[in-house]
């Protein structure tokens, strides 16, 4: 994929390199579309250990388990994954103050116009904040890379997990 124009960078590289330069120890993913290459580019690293789950609960259980054992923790997931964790993600991430990382393909957008993917993304954000879960979308005039830093930072700082919710071209090698 080119480097987008509009700020010089290509920003999957950047979301892999904030984290690497972040001290992110552990990675877990549910593999989406979007999510497959950067996913590949993670395992190659030598810094994060990759654990790919079959399933989003899965994936929240294991990132706390992380979490709990001194690693910082990154979750990559579409956001229909995140969608389905809601329980796991009250009772457990944000009752026990896990300050987890959770980088959510956000599908179902004008950018991602596929019929099956319209209904998810019309949700997304009204189901996050009934949640109560801090997210924010990614800015596509603006460099990545500090935009994953202070989402990062906002999760270590309230102690609750944040949700950053990227387009294909932040995420899509």
């Amino acid at each position: 994929m080119m480097p987008d124009a509009r700020v010089g960078e290509h920003r999957p590289a950047a979301v892999l390199d904030a984290l690497k330069r972040l001290g992110f120890g552990l990675a877990v993913a549910v593999p989406d579309g979007w999510l497959g290459e950067v996913l590949v580019q993670i395992e190659r690293e030598s810094a994060i250990k990759l654990v790919r789950a079959t399933h989003e609960e899965e994936a929240l259980a294991i990132a706390c388990g992380g979490r709990l054992g001194g690693m910082r923790t990154a979750m990559l997931v579409q956001n229909v994954g995140l969608l389905s964790m809601g329980a796991g993600m009250v009772c457990l991430a944000q009752r026990y103050q896990f300050p987890l990382l959770l980088l959510v393909s956000y599908r179902g957008t004008v950018e991602d116009p596929i019929y099956y993917h319209i209904p998810k993304g019309r949700v997304t954000e009204p189901v996050l904040r009934g949640l109560g879960l801090a997210h924010t979308c990614v800015d596509p005039a603006r460099p990545i890379g500090p935009q994953v830093e202070a989402a990062a930072t906002y999760a270590e700082e309230s102690s609750s997990p944040f949700a950053l919710l990227l387009s294909r071209g932040d995420i899509q090698w």
